[in-house]
């Protein structure tokens, strides 16, 4: 957990609190922001890729992952200008693709045979968890005073301190873990690889504009500067209290259905913004929003693991390519568009609408009598 609270919540997401108070001080433009955003994702998406190309040794790409991120943040407060702020923000892409892969691996290597599903649901919490603390502290630290570069700094730090902590237990060994199989992997596919692949890369595009810029969209509509850093905290709280739902709710419908229902919890929440401008809808809207932020990637990793139970690998590189297209295109589109337009209403309705295409997309079905699941996931 601590691993992907360092790698997504302050290696991926921690731009998100801190773009409104660099605009401020630091001259940062609305497609500036965008631009770091977009390139994050683009190192991510590198950095996924190398993992499926590349047998790296998994504790040596954990902790050198973790030294990268604590890099990458401070260096965001030293250096000044575009030029190395990219350079920081595309290496701190590519170490959070690392910490995601290679950490949720290690979690599952060590719950092993004894694997509980709450558990497991835990391990997913550690990007929400992240968010809530650095949301926290970013909101908590605005009355005094301290500017972006120190906050930068200040998180680099802490991300140094977090990894001093938990080094030795990267070192450890998993106990030997026999095989099991839990209802998940027993069940059959509910649709073609394909759908489910064009789905999350939508996804990915559609939840990356209000989780990008989501206090900007805040402080737009509230014109309250001191109240917007508050909005994505609580956009935290709800993915790590989803998520932790999550195993409950799945013993109900399938994952399809759950990818689905997630993607219109996020129109719902994009509908408030727009029609809704006020505190209480705006709360009501992060939660709708900032509640799908790791659930969906779970039933989708469910989901694969159920099309090519034996290897999947090709599939999860897939939609991992699929889900980072949608994430750096998206920022670049939203932040020229409310550049262009002069808010954020024109991006937060193409949001919603490719979000309604990714939930059709989840709800298509195979027709069993002429497709087969091969043995990497994808139909024939």
């Amino acid at each position: 957990m601590t691993v992907l609270a360092i790698g997504l919540g302050i290696g991926r997401f921690l731009l998100t609190p801190l773009l409104p108070i660099m605009q401020a001080d630091a001259g940062l433009s609305l497609v500036g922001g965008g631009w770091l955003a977009s390139v994050n994702n683009l190192g991510y998406l590198a950095g996924a890729l190398l993992c499926t190309v590349v047998v790296l040794p998994q504790r040596q790409a954990l902790r050198w992952g973790l030294v990268a991120i604590a890099l990458s943040t401070a260096g965001m407060g030293l250096a000044h200008g575009m030029v190395p702020w990219l350079a920081w923000r595309l290496l701190a892409g590519v170490a959070a693709a690392l910490l995601m892969v290679h950490g949720i691996a290690w979690s599952m290597r060590h719950l092993g045979s004894s694997a509980h599903a709450l558990l497991e649901a835990l391990v997913f919490t550690g990007p929400g968890v992240g968010i809530v603390v650095s949301g926290v502290v970013v909101a908590g630290v605005q009355p005094l005073g301290v500017d972006s570069s120190a906050s930068w700094i200040g998180f680099g730090l802490a991300c140094a301190v977090a990894t001093a902590l938990i080094w030795r237990t990267l070192g450890r060994s998993p106990a030997a873990a026999t095989a099991h199989a839990d209802a998940a992997t027993l069940a059959r596919p509910a649709g073609p690889a394909w759908a489910l692949i064009a789905a999350y890369g939508l996804f990915g595009f559609g939840y990356v504009i209000p989780a990008t810029f989501l206090p900007v969209i805040a402080g737009e509509r509230l014109h309250l500067p001191a109240l917007r850093e508050w909005f994505w905290p609580l956009f935290g709280a709800a993915t790590v209290a989803l998520t932790l739902l999550l195993p409950r709710i799945l013993r109900r419908i399938g994952n399809r259905a759950a990818l689905a229902a997630g993607c219109v919890s996020m129109i719902a929440g994009i509908a408030l913004i727009l029609a809704w401008p006020s505190i209480l809808g705006l709360a009501l809207a992060t939660v709708l929003i900032g509640s799908m932020l790791m659930p969906i990637p779970m039933v989708v990793m469910r989901e694969a693991r159920l099309l090519a139970p034996h290897d999947h690998t090709r599939l999860i590189a897939a939609l991992t390519t699929a889900f980072s297209i949608g994430q750096i295109v998206g920022p670049l589109t939203a932040a020229r568009l409310a550049a262009w337009q002069g808010n954020f209403n024109l991006p937060l309705l193409l949001a919603a609408l490719v979000l309604l295409a990714a939930s059709g997309l989840a709800l298509v079905r195979t027709h069993e009598r002429n497709v087969k699941i091969d043995a990497t996931g994808f139909g024939r």
